[in-house]
């Protein structure tokens, strides 16, 4: 039941991915508000956030918070104050970062503040790669080209307002040429409490791409319930769109949802 629920699911997924005939509705959201907005959105804990200060101090705080995430005794995201891109860069370049414990990262550089996505290790990517084996598949047996979409990976994104984002795995349309363009199709994966802060990551990528990104497909594991839950965002067809005096932008919405409980 499970597996021919997924698979309708990606027969959905291509109808949606890469192709503009999905009429995108445009409407006003509130602003970030600042670092302490962006903390709230992502429902970080006090005991959850850190201020940078060196190396040594950061990789401590990720390993203890990881730690705590393995052991199912703390959240998946964190957030680091005072954190700049130069900063996340120095990390990458002197190959200090692949010391640290595996991360996605959400990077406000207006406030200086990093949202941090922990990686829990064989359960996210076990649920990561088992996903795109049904997605490539689905591709095949409906008999469409092998290039029809790109695989673009986790690689760091600059979204509007200041904001950067790496997800978990993402796609775009080969016809989309370009770097600067967004992928069409994003994955994002998360374990233990993460399903609110996974739906905030939903809303940036389909609210600050310019409409590129159509579909962004959510994947929780609730390892205590014994769940995986399933999520389809898209941009919304209702209300009609509205602008504010600055910008537009699209809102994002929750349209499909399967869930596997092994208990039933």
């Amino acid at each position: 039941m499970v597996v021919r629920s997924l698979v309708s699911s990606c027969r959905d997924l291509y109808s949606s991915i890469g192709f503009d005939k999905m009429r995108a509705t445009r409407s006003p959201t509130p602003s970030d508000g600042g670092s302490c907005s962006m903390i709230r959105a992502y429902h970080v804990s006090h005991p959850s956030r850190h201020e940078f200060t060196n190396f040594d101090n950061l990789k401590d705080f990720l390993e203890e918070r990881t730690s705590a995430l393995i052991t199912r005794s703390g959240p998946q995201y964190v957030a680091i104050s005072n954190f700049e891109e130069g900063d996340l860069l120095n990390l990458e370049s002197s190959g200090l970062r692949r010391e640290l414990p595996g991360f996605r990262v959400l990077l406000d550089e207006e406030n200086k503040t990093a949202i941090i996505k922990l990686m829990p290790g064989i359960p996210h990517e076990v649920a990561t790669s088992i996903f795109v084996e049904m997605f490539v598949g689905e591709r095949a047996r409906l008999g469409l080209p092998r290039n029809i979409f790109v695989p673009t990976g986790s690689g760091r994104y600059h979204l509007s307002n200041e904001l950067s984002k790496e997800p978990d795995a993402s796609y775009k349309p080969q016809t989309r040429k370009g770097a600067d363009r967004y992928p069409s199709f994003i994955v994002e994966v998360g374990v233990s409490q993460s399903l609110l802060q996974l739906r905030q990551d939903a809303r940036l990528w389909l609210q600050r791409t310019n409409g590129d990104t159509k579909v962004v497909l959510l994947i929780f594991l609730n390892i205590a319930a014994g769940t995986l839950t399933f999520e389809r965002w898209q941009h919304a067809t209702s209300p009609p769109p509205r602008s504010t005096r600055s910008r537009s932008l699209y809102v994002a919405e929750k349209v499909q949802v399967v869930i596997y409980d092994k208990n039933t």
